[in-house]
């Protein structure tokens, strides 16, 4: 594994251990319009199915698939799988009767499953799978899956209304933390003994400039909290030992760091229609049936959240029978 690849897995692994449960900004409309794209996924998988989420994070997607089983008693089992070093039963403490059905597997690359042939009836992702290598994980994925067996994959849109509004607060945090921003300019004014009269005053301009930010910036914006909080830091710096003072800022450099890593990742993967339809052709070249590639729509908005690709193997019993 290279320098880089490790890097972004720890930077996943951070953020999932602050107990989020999904990688997009979105809120509850976001989760209105997929909920039901997984409840009707179970809802063709036979009773006692064992089902496999690929890339799960903190389980927001397995939740959802455990929750439609016990409500239609089908005593369906699913195993979750991420690179990162995650522990939902740990940072989940709270919902931990809803995680009872799953058993989490940390550091699973999607190339190299911990599973035997043909084991799950059921296999699904929700902004995962493309951030495996495609060949090697859908190698992976068809081996795993039994004959009769279903994939639903949710997938980042590189057109849809998700990438969008990444690239808009991507763009505001590499602005902060750039030399003119209030983080950037405050980690320079930490890491160097002499404060420069040029940092001083671009400091000043900066702080100008945050209520007009504050007024631009969308909702959770990372380059706002960064910038307040770096700032109120370094406006209490002597209540800190100087040491306790650069370790602090560092701490937050780095988180603020690691979420420019994980956007600029989102960004890469995401899906063209080129990207879903090459998708679809390996599929099929390797032995399954490839059922729909389509967009999944906010209708309210009119506007493209993701790609949705559902496949199956042919073979064995119906996945849809009772």
């Amino acid at each position: 594994m290279g320098i880089e690849e490790r890097k972004l897995i720890d930077a996943w692994t951070e953020y999932w251990r602050t107990g989020m449960s999904g990688s997009c900004v979105g809120g509850p409309g976001l989760e209105s319009i997929i909920t039901p794209v997984w409840n009707d996924f179970i809802d063709l998988l036979p009773r006692n199915a064992r089902v496999l989420d690929l890339a799960t994070g903190n389980g927001i997607v397995a939740r959802i698939c455990a929750a439609r089983a016990r409500l239609n008693e089908l005593g369906i089992s699913i195993d979750a799988v991420d690179a990162a070093a995650i522990d939902p039963k740990w940072h989940l403490q709270n919902l931990e009767h809803k995680l009872q059905s799953i058993q989490f597997h940390a550091g699973v690359r999607l190339e190299s499953l911990p599973f035997e042939d043909e084991q799950f009836t059921g296999i699904v992702s929700q902004f995962g799978f493309e951030y495996a290598p495609r060949d090697a994980a859908s190698a992976e994925t068809i081996r795993v899956l039994r004959p009769g067996g279903r994939i639903r994959l949710i997938m980042h849109s590189r057109e849809g209304v998700i990438s969008r509004d990444i690239s808009m607060r991507l763009q505001r945090l590499q602005e902060a933390l750039g030399e003119d921003g209030i983080p950037g300019i405050v980690m320079r004014l930490a890491r160097n003994t002499a404060i420069s009269n040029s940092d001083s005053r671009k400091l000043r301009l900066a702080v100008d400039r945050l209520s007009t930010q504050a007024l631009e910036a969308p909702a959770d914006d990372s380059a706002l909290f960064y910038s307040r909080e770096f700032l109120h830091v370094w406006q209490r710096r002597e209540r800190y030992h100087p040491a306790d003072l650069r370790r602090s800022l560092e701490a937050g450099w780095n988180t603020a760091r690691n979420m420019v890593l994980r956007q600029e990742q989102m960004l890469k993967v995401a899906c063209s229609a080129t990207d879903m339809e090459a998708l679809a052709n390996g599929f099929r070249t390797a032995g399954l049936e490839v059922d729909q590639i389509s967009k999944i729509i906010d209708h309210q908005r009119e506007n493209q959240i993701a790609w949705l690709c559902d496949a199956h193997k042919p073979g064995g019993e119906s996945a849809d029978s009772p």
